[in-house]
């Protein structure tokens, strides 16, 4: 029997899930590899270009990351359809697309060989005025996608927060979307916590520079932040709450101040399958991981571990539309994310007791790519006063899918996850 094919580009759900080698100067828009020689050869010589040749180059200064464009080539890529439809446009939805870049001293404590300058973040920016002007509070809530994504896969979340009166900041995480960096390459998670804090100050920024009468001018009440994010999403929202813990009360009734200097007060995060434990049908093997140890440092952009390719639903159809967006990751495990990803976990169990914030934790019992026992024994951990767990029988790691033709079932599922998280931020919005 033939191979079902999907009917909005004729592709077989076994062609979609190879691997996109040729993807960046080839066709960065394509959802499958080419197949032609010339494009073949294009792909291979791109491949070997980033892998081996540009780190020496930068090294030496011959040239930056990515050229003339560092996010090779993604922000030549259209919005996609999420993103039109629920914030770009949408009536009731004002938004700001935004960029900033990440410190000297943030690209040092996330390993990166960029220099300031070099490095930056995108993020938008959007609400309802009229859910604002009626929620009788004032809140952001930040949301953060997980590996191989990018924000804008998050925008119905996040429309569902905009309705609710939040402003909501959906930030493409850096090496995805449309941030810098070679697809997919995270020499260390802490350079995830640096573009988030970026964010945060940029935000501030702007703020500051509204004119009265703006919907975001500041004013002497404090806007609580809240942090949502998804697997990888998940582990940097909980991560960034270690490093950068909540202000003390003095802080607070001095406006967020630490000495002269306002920063940021995470008042509670919402995870959603946070990557926290890696599944064991996920984890490379042994041999895989010693052998990414020992070629780290030459070889880091290299792609080896297939990783959760696969494993993060049963619908077939996720996997599908994951392969035909152009602005996702479709390569194996870079050797320097992998082993970040490891660090990065441990690191972050070392500094369980400096979650203080309230926390509020979504798991599916059937995660084949994050565990959701790993993330119950981290939750119990944590110091926090306010703090809930739910584990949801029956899911997956995608826990709020969005995909053509899904069922009124699937809605269903989607949509309990999605409301438990928006009623739960709105409770500590609220709170006094």
């Amino acid at each position: 029997m033939a191979a079902k094919a999907n009917g909005q580009n004729g592709l077989t759900a076994a062609q979609l899930k190879r691997p996109v080698i040729g993807r960046g100067l080839s066709s960065p828009y394509a959802p499958l590899p080419p197949t032609d020689f010339p494009s073949l050869f294009i792909g291979l010589l791109f491949q070997i270009y980033t892998i081996f040749i540009e780190p020496i180059l930068c090294h030496l200064r011959l040239t930056r990351p990515g050229g003339f464009d560092p996010t090779y080539g993604r922000s030549k890529i259209p919005p996609n359809a999420f993103e039109k439809h629920f914030v770009l446009e949408n009536p009731k939805i004002k938004y700001r697309h935004g960029k900033t870049f990440i410190s000297s001293k943030g690209l040092s404590k996330g390993n990166s060989w960029d220099k300031e300058g070099d490095a930056f973040v995108a993020y938008t920016t959007f609400w309802c005025p009229e859910a604002v002007a009626e929620c009788g509070f004032t809140a952001d809530v930040v949301l953060l996608h997980g590996i191989n994504d990018h924000g804008a896969k998050l925008a119905p979340h996040g429309h569902k927060f905009a309705l609710a009166g939040f402003r909501v900041i959906l930030v493409d995480l850096p090496t995805f979307g449309n941030s810098s960096g070679l697809h997919a390459y995270i020499p260390s998670l802490k350079i995830l916590i640096e573009a988030v804090h970026a964010v945060l100050y940029d935000v501030r920024d702007h703020d500051l520079t509204e004119r009265e009468g703006g919907p975001f001018v500041v004013t002497d009440t404090r806007r609580k932040l809240f942090l949502e994010g998804h697997s990888m999403g998940g582990f940097t929202a909980l991560y960034y709450a270690a490093l950068y813990p909540p202000a003390t009360e003095e802080e607070l009734r001095n406006g967020g101040l630490v000495g002269n200097r306002w920063r940021p007060h995470v008042d509670g995060v919402a995870v959603a399958a946070p990557m926290i434990g890696i599944s064991p049908e996920s984890r490379p093997s042994y041999a895989v991981e010693l052998f990414a140890k020992t070629m780290r440092f030459f070889l880091g952009r290299l792609p080896v571990a297939s990783a959760v390719r696969g494993k993060v639903s049963d619908d077939e159809r996720v996997e599908t539309e994951f392969h035909l967006d152009p602005m996702t990751y479709k390569g194996r495990l870079r050797i320097a994310t992998g082993l970040a990803i490891l660090e990065g976990l441990n690191d972050l169990q070392e500094r369980a007791e400096l979650i203080r914030c309230p926390v509020q934790f979504h798991h599916g019992d059937h995660d084949r790519a994050t565990s959701w026992k790993s993330s119950k024994e981290f939750f119990e951990r944590l110091p926090a006063e306010d703090k809930e767990y739910r584990l949801w029988s029956g899911y997956e790691h995608v826990m709020m899918k969005n995909v053509k033709g899904q069922s009124e079932a699937d809605d269903r599922k989607r949509d309990a996850v999605l409301q438990e998280i928006t009623d739960w931020l709105v409770r500590q919005a609220r709170k006094e």
